[in-house]
């Protein structure tokens, strides 16, 4: 199962939802101001991509979903791998998450939630 968490996560950010590579869009992507109001959509953002690549995602509320999102962020933020993440998913876990779940929490987190560890995870998929 976590062989293909990662193996998903690495095929979404590198697809980065069919479009171009999280690296393209880093390098080609002259940095911007956001509007104020780009801030606020991030976690809007966040739950539209998780219903649009995991089925399974429509059975929970948009407040669990979002709590999966900042739980990937916390993670990261204390020094921890995509390992650690899915490892943290299992402990929490009542049976009834799926791999399709897990990946896009991750990638969405990663794409919206903490785009900061977008190069960090690149790197671990690599």
């Amino acid at each position: 199962m976590k062989t293909a968490i990662v193996a998903a996560v690495a095929a979404l950010t590198l697809t980065g939802c069919g479009k171009e590579t999280v690296r393209e869009v880093l390098v080609t992507t002259p940095p911007t101001e956001a509007p104020a109001t780009t801030e606020s959509n991030k976690y809007d953002n966040y739950l539209v991509f998780l219903y649009e690549n995991s089925a399974q995602a429509r059975e929970w509320t948009d407040a669990d979903l979002l709590e999966l999102g900042t739980i990937v962020c916390e993670v990261f933020d204390n020094g921890g791998t995509i390992q650690g993440v899915i490892e943290t998913f299992s402990d929490y876990s009542n049976g009834k998450y799926d791999d399709d779940l897990y990946t896009a929490v991750i990638a969405g987190s990663v794409m919206y939630i903490c785009p900061e560890w977008a190069d960090y995870v690149q790197s671990q998929l690599n």
